[in-house]
């Protein structure tokens, strides 16, 4: 029904995947398989309802309507098992914004709050923005898993985290956390007493075999001491839209984070929150097809760079449309390695940005049509194979 596969030219539409390459990189003749939005075009309903809405002359103040929460809760409710209310949710421009207004709304300066690496870089920003404390726990590579090292959090909780951010599932490494995992997680928070920020706007980029477990959804103990985040802007291509959300069931958890946001005047646009509202009442068999499509541009990378690439190494993540390559076999500094990279044409998020963990990685979207995802293989070909 949606044809993935149809190119078109995003050059000269201010997006930064494209139209910043010379900026970023030096030159405008790159693949990009870098920022995290995808090539493909959004959900067809999305282009009708904000095609129709601007054709009303006036943009005036906005809310959101009993459709945007209806369409959202329905989403959780059929496709997550999640039982979200109204007055759970709070509007958000993005999920980073979020994320620090949590952190300035939960905790004090100097204390600690705790991330997985590697891990999605802005959230070291916010962290140090704020004045707190960066705590990191480093994910174990098992048998080419990346595996929570529960042992590890535990000695860190004892010193005194105060808050620690979930990255679910998991960006770079591509992990969909399983129900055992949370559970021990959520045992750890409670024994510790640190609250959990949930950043879950993959969820619904889900891989067969795997599925997305809310954090909120494990007990009443979870849910009372969480913040989630969730967000269509990964899943149906509308990043610049800006329109996130955030789900709160504890009281007095949401009056703390609420009473930020209120101060700081933040809200959603207009056609933000139209596109929330279709997406979410009218984007089921699209995410359905796109994941499928997803799935075979990861095996197809994991192929290829199995067949192709003797020094790299990487594996079909448990979800999300990012891959992660390793290049530790070559020996090269992460300098070396990206140098080498761009110049065979390659325009990859730098590892080593994501943590220590990542010297000697890339990561890469696969969030793009599977010809371009070719070239741009062939490309690494030319000076890895």
């Amino acid at each position: 029904m949606y044809d993935f596969d149809r190119t078109f030219d995003r050059h000269n539409t201010e997006v930064i995947k494209w139209d910043r390459l010379e900026k970023d990189f030096g030159r405008k003749d790159l693949i990009p398989f870098g920022i995290a939005d995808m090539d493909f075009e959004t959900l067809p309903e999305i282009t009708r309802a904000l095609t129709e809405r601007a054709k009303h002359p006036t943009y005036g103040y906005t809310f959101p309507s009993e459709g945007y929460y209806e369409s959202f809760i329905e989403w959780n409710r059929t496709r997550n098992h999640f039982d979200i209310k109204k007055e759970d949710l709070i509007t958000i421009p993005g999920v980073v914004c979020a994320c620090s207004f949590i952190i300035y709304a939960l905790t004090e300066k100097g204390d600690k709050v705790m991330v997985n690496t590697p891990v999605y870089d802005p959230f070291f920003k916010v962290i140090e923005q704020q004045e707190r404390t960066l705590v990191t726990s480093s994910l174990k590579l098992e048998h080419g898993r990346y595996e929570i090292d529960f042992e590890d959090m535990e000695e860190k909780f004892k010193e005194g985290v105060k808050l620690f951010i979930l990255c679910s599932p998991h960006n770079p490494v591509g992990r969909v956390w399983t129900m055992e995992e949370l559970t021990r997680l959520n045992d750890l928070c409670s024994r510790y007493h640190v609250l959990v920020f949930s950043d879950e706007i993959h969820s619904d980029l889900i891989f067969p075999g795997h599925k997305h477990i809310p954090y909120q959804t494990m007990n009443q103990d979870a849910a009372g001491r969480s913040v989630t985040a969730m967000a269509p802007s990964k899943t149906f291509n509308i990043a610049g839209l800006k329109s996130s959300v955030l789900i709160i069931k504890n009281p007095e958890l949401y009056s703390r984070v609420n009473k930020v946001v209120t101060a700081f005047h933040v809200g959603v646009d207009l056609f933000g929150l139209k596109a929330f509202e279709v997406a979410y009442r009218h984007g089921a068999a699209y995410v359905d097809e796109l994941n499928q499509y997803l799935y075979e541009n990861a095996q197809f990378v994991a192929e290829y760079v199995a067949e192709n690439l003797p020094a790299a190494k990487t594996y079909v993540q448990d979800g999300t449309y990012l891959m992660w390559l390793d290049f530790t076999a070559l020996g090269l500094s992460q300098k070396e390695l990206m140098e080498k990279v761009v110049g065979a044409g390659v325009a990859p998020n730098d590892g080593s940005h994501y943590g220590i963990e990542g010297n000697g990685f890339l990561r890469i979207n696969i969030g793009t049509q599977r010809a371009m995802l070719k070239e741009g293989l062939e490309r690494l070909k030319t000076i890895f194979g």
